[in-house]
């Protein structure tokens, strides 16, 4: 007899529906163009005891002596409150020149300092209200680094497969949906009263009465899991609604094969292949293969024949295959698919950057990404879209939910940016700089992976 496997979120930490409004101004950041030309501006601070330091506006000697300092001519634009000098140079100058003029003219005895008057852009931050409460995208400590990515790609042309619980028709997220495809066989656990078919949508997976079978769980709303997952990895952006996506640029093909009480191993393995662009008896092919799977999903055990086969299959076909670690605070090695080779196995951290209490570890943990805690405060979970219905869907919402099922998508979304940027590179080169490029953990997260994914050093990586 198959055994279902449980979806990773705990239902009985499920936070509650939120609506948040806040501002959203804009932050700066210094381009990085260090192979481009940068700037024309040199700012030159002669130091106060010097005579040239207290002139209100330099002398023409005197930026004529600086001209030939640094070997090209410049000329006084004004001088600034702090005391510096702006100047200007013959033209854009790249990092190589600019370094060397800084060089010959920080030889003056009389300069303090000599820097580039660097151009300065507004950072790409979304306008969606909610998206500063999406703590797990930008904090320092915590977050994924997304906003600098984002400077460079939002996940263009690139299709990332939720494997999970099908999805709802959000209004911040159905602009990103393609067709998609419900895999569960059996009746009982799809709840829409049929087996499979082309509509991937989820109805809910509530239950009552101990249905499940686990006394732990005698009831349990709907949960709406896949439509969280979706919005975490491409949340339609820039829209003046709600929050933002990782990959806001991206693609979902949303592949149903969780329902009322989990799925069946068989039906998600072929979820995978299909996912993927393989073939699956009896489904018409998918018109639009996903370079990224994203599994917010697992049980118990060491991976299975057939699980690994699929992943096998998606992995040939150029898939990367992005799973959670596990709920449990427990070693990931004795839960499928987080034991699975080839696969981006990945933990949770809190909003401190250490592993969340719940989140399993050890060695086949790849990285760690956030998830979010909401024992304590409700507004330190993962800010997705969702619905308000408690059985069947209601109204569109947003809330905030624990889990590894909320970090994975972060992951998922961070491949879909190097996809972007980087079209060929494999899913081995995708988990190499996912994992080589993810930053140190600011606190405790002992077998967490090399670290906290790191989006901008990863698409900065991808570029190069």
């Amino acid at each position: 007899m198959k055994t279902p496997l449980k979806n990773l979120l705990h239902k009985s930490a499920l936070a509650g529906v939120f609506s948040l409004l806040c501002a959203s101004p804009f932050a700066a950041q210094v381009e990085d163009t260090s192979n481009a030309q940068i700037t024309d501006r040199i700012i030159v601070k002669y130091k106060q005891g010097a005579k040239i330091g207290q002139a209100a506006r330099l002398a023409p000697e005197t930026v004529d002596k600086a001209s030939r300092r640094a070997g090209h001519k410049m000329r006084h634009l004004r001088r600034m409150a702090t005391g510096a000098q702006v100047m200007r140079l013959e033209g854009r100058k790249n990092k190589a020149e600019l370094e060397a003029i800084i060089s010959r003219l920080k030889q003056d005895p009389d300069v303090e300092y000599a820097e580039p008057d660097l151009m300065m852009k507004a950072m790409a931050v979304p306008n969606d209200p909610s998206y500063y409460d999406q703590w797990h995208y930008f904090e320092s400590t915590g977050g994924l680094n997304l906003p600098a990515a984002w400077d460079t790609t939002q996940g263009e042309g690139v299709v990332v497969a939720v494997i999970d619980t099908g999805f709802l028709p959000h209004a911040d997220l159905t602009a990103n949906l393609l067709p998609g495809y419900d895999m569960i066989s059996d009746t009982d656990v799809s709840v829409d009263g049929d087996g499979r078919d082309s509509d991937a949508t989820d109805p809910g997976d509530w239950y009552t009465n101990t249905y499940c079978g686990d006394p732990r769980y005698p009831e349990a709303d709907s949960s709406w899991h896949g439509t969280h997952v979706a919005g975490t990895i491409a949340a339609v952006t820039n829209n003046n609604m709600g929050v933002a996506g990782v990959a806001s640029k991206a693609k979902i093909v949303p592949v149903r094969v969780l329902g009322r009480c989990g799925g069946y191993t068989s039906d998600i393995a072929d979820g995978i292949i299909w996912s993927a662009g393989g073939s699956v008896s009896g489904v018409p092919t998918n018109a639009n293969p996903a370079q990224v799977l994203n599994l917010s999903l697992g049980g118990s055990g060491s991976c299975a024949t057939t699980t690994q086969n699929a992943i096998n299959t998606a992995r040939s076909l150029g898939a990367t295959v992005v799973v959670a670690a596990g709920n449990s605070a427990r070693n990931a090695r004795r839960y499928t698919p987080a034991s699975c080779s080839g696969v981006i196995t990945v933990a949770a951290t809190d909003r401190s950057g250490g592993r969340a209490y719940y989140s399993n570890y050890g060695n086949v943990v790849d990285v760690a990404a956030p998830g979010g805690e909401t024992n304590v405060v409700s507004s330190d979970g993962v800010l997705s879209t969702l619905n308000s219905g408690n059985t069947v869907a209601g109204t569109d919402s947003y809330a905030y939910y624990p889990g590894t099922s909320m970090a994975t998508p972060h992951v998922a979304g961070a491949a879909a940016l190097i996809y972007s940027v980087n079209p060929n590179v494999t899913p081995d080169q995708v988990e190499s700089i996912l994992t080589s490029t993810a930053r140190s953990f600011p606190s405790s997260c002992s077998r967490c992976g090399s670290g906290i994914v790191d989006a901008a050093a990863a698409v900065a990586a991808a570029s190069n």
